[in-house]
């Protein structure tokens, strides 16, 4: 018997007449955990996945918006918060798995090249590891890392001003991008600066289509 990776309660199996639970290796976290991270199930922005009773949301209708669309799973709680804080900030990497069946679903997909939104290299030392791609790698999806990153003060730290106002320096890792469409991945989605810039320096490449997926919001 496995154990939850947040709780480390053992992880009960249902039995029952369908034998899929013999083969399910993917159930990593128990019920109760699963049901403390809130689905975003809406009304919801159509762009940005704002809880909006608007089709689109007031902050996405006066953005200058170089992302077209963002798809989130997941309320930003205190749960959550305390699951990014473990997995983000204390580096319990294999956490970051619980989320794979989730992620395979949205990004294993032909039609576009997945793109973590990347960390400096400063920062990635300081975690030992990028928690986006992280992700990916431990869903077993493919990505292309395009963008890099210059050093800043960490996003947590600062208002939802100072976030807006930032000057965030993204640049590619080739000289240009050849891609017609791309998806970029971000762990939490807060007021989407960080996801509009990197669709920004992607579109000034010559993508034509900037989408993103994001866990929270």
């Amino acid at each position: 018997m496995t154990n939850c990776l947040l709780c480390l309660a053992p992880l009960k199996v249902e039995v029952g007449w369908d034998l899929k639970w013999l083969f399910n290796k993917e159930r990593m976290c128990c019920s109760k955990c699963l049901a403390s991270f809130e689905a975003l199930e809406g009304p919801l922005c159509e762009i940005c996945s704002k809880e909006s009773v608007l089709s689109v949301c007031t902050d996405c209708e006066h953005k200058n918006r170089f992302l077209d669309k963002n798809k989130s799973l997941y309320r930003y709680n205190d749960f959550a918060k305390e699951y990014m804080k473990k997995y983000k900030f204390q580096g319990d990497y294999v956490i970051g798995a619980i989320f794979q069946k989730e992620l395979k679903k949205l990004l294993s997909t032909n039609d576009t090249i997945v793109v973590p939104i990347p960390v400096s290299k400063e920062r990635k030392l300081e975690r030992g590891f990028n928690q986006t791609a992280g992700m990916l790698k431990l869903a077993g999806i493919p990505y292309e890392e395009v963008l890099a990153r210059r050093h800043a003060e960490k996003q947590s730290k600062k208002t939802k001003r100072e976030r807006l106002e930032a000057e965030q320096v993204f640049c590619l890792q080739t000289e240009e991008c050849c891609q017609t469409e791309i998806t970029l991945f971000d762990d939490i989605y807060t007021t989407g600066s960080t996801l509009n810039l990197a669709a920004q320096k992607l579109k000034e490449s010559g993508v034509k289509k900037v989408t993103s997926v994001t866990l929270f919001r």
